[in-house]
């Protein structure tokens, strides 16, 4: 394929993108997504499972095994924030390939904070899988209408 025809392609496709709401392009149901949650010891453990922003609930959830685990209202979200962490693969490029020392393994991470019933302040940690973070921003900026902080580590 030609610089040329690439060029066009990727042209049609961002202007099919920049004109299809975000509504007809995710259903709403990230899968691949883990629910980070403290433990005793002061470590994490992660739960997999689906996020899920139902438009017509007017919820998100976590949904692990088929039932959700955490659900949280639209109008009790206070804010949305977006971390990618990176790290180096260190052990992998000294086991198998040189070249891995100089690649990162990034994770990308949505802090969700909002108030429950009684009106106390909570969060919940969400890692979600790298095919899906960007929609899967898009769509919680357009269902709960609250802008996404980005904190992106380089």
């Amino acid at each position: 394929m030609t610089a040329c025809m690439r060029r066009m392609v990727a042209g049609t496709l961002a202007a099919t993108l920049a004109w299809t709401p975000v509504s007809l392009l995710a259903d709403g149901r990230f899968a691949k997504a883990n629910l980070v949650v403290p433990k005793d010891d002061g470590k994490a453990q992660e739960l997999e499972g689906a996020l899920v922003s139902d438009s017509r609930a007017k919820q998100l959830r976590f949904e692990t095994g088929g039932r959700a685990t955490v659900e949280i209202p639209y109008d009790r979200v206070k804010g949305l924030l977006y971390e990618r962490a990176a790290k180096p693969r260190y052990g992998m490029g000294l086991l198998l390939a040189w070249p891995l020392l100089f690649t990162k393994s990034k994770k990308h991470f949505v802090t969700v904070q909002y108030t429950d019933a009684s009106g106390a302040g909570k969060f919940e940690i969400i890692r979600l899988d790298k095919g899906n973070v960007t929609m899967a921003l898009a769509t919680l900026e357009a269902d709960t209408g609250i802008k996404v902080e980005r904190s992106e580590e380089k």
